[in-house]
């Protein structure tokens, strides 16, 4: 798999742990967001303005992920600590192990496979990477301000935070976001299996902990993030939000699906 596909599902997963804020589980939840990214020129290519809309489902252990339009789903499974991203046009998925020594471990035996001259070299990857996701993550922080501002948007009596994000080499983000606790569904579990991934990895305990500070479900949040060195702006709005029970096999890859060592962009 592409390092920049690594990077993107790593994001991701904490995006997805971001949103889903924690509030026993019953029913699983279901929730559907639409996100609207502004145009933006990086290295004089510009970016034309887009509309994305992402389906949510979070039960007690795993976590589903489908990205309308592209056909593309990513299930967490914190039980079996694997990630699976489905690309459902060609009918393929890949595996990635929530472990990221052992992660670490099938890339370097990978490449070794490929090269055999370079096998000894890549004995030392897994110990180089984790050194080096140390010394990334070391360098992120979030900062969660309440403002004490409310209003209602739709049905949901909401409250504004300021959320400001230093990802390191993904760049800054500020971000205006408001949050509600009407919606009466508890996402501890669930907050859980979305940060399976990155929980592991040094130093992302103090960001999570200061997200938790957002009290309730993100409704609607705009942000704007630095990426070398142009500003991109996005809106992200919650659509529907409820507890229902998930369609079978809804958190399993698939049947007749071919397994694939790293799905491409």
């Amino acid at each position: 798999m592409k390092k920049t596909r690594v990077f993107q599902v790593l994001i991701l997963a904490v995006i997805a742990g971001f949103v889903f804020a924690t509030v026993p589980a019953r029913a699983d939840v279901f929730m559907k967001q639409k996100t609207h990214t502004g145009s933006f020129t990086v290295m004089g290519k510009t970016q034309p303005e887009k509309d994305e809309t992402m389906v949510f489902w979070l039960g007690d252990s795993n976590v589903r992920t489908d990205q309308e339009g592209a056909k593309t789903t990513t299930i967490l499974k914190s039980d079996k600590k694997l990630l699976y991203m489905i690309d459902h046009n060609k009918m393929q998925y890949s595996e990635m192990p929530l472990d990221f020594d052992k992660m670490f471990e099938e890339a370097a035996g990978a490449q070794a496979a490929e090269d055999p001259e370079k096998a000894e070299a890549m004995k030392k990857m897994p110990g180089f990477m984790k050194n080096m996701m140390k010394g990334v993550m070391g360098g992120m922080s979030a900062k969660v301000t309440e403002t004490g501002e409310a209003k209602k948007i739709g049905s949901w009596n909401c409250r504004k935070y300021l959320v400001e994000m230093d990802m390191g080499m993904a760049g800054k983000s500020h971000a205006e976001t408001w949050a509600t606790e009407d919606l009466k569904i508890d996402y501890t579990k669930a907050f859980t299996a979305a940060n399976a991934m990155m929980a592991r990895m040094p130093g992302f305990e103090k960001i999570i902990q200061e997200m938790k500070k957002i009290k309730g479900v993100v409704v609607l949040q705009t942000s704007t993030a630095t990426v070398m060195g142009a500003d991109v702006t996005s809106t992200t709005e919650l659509i529907e939000a409820t507890e229902k029970a998930a369609p079978a096999g809804n958190y399993d890859v698939p049947a007749g699906y071919k397994k694939v060592k790293g799905i491409k962009d």
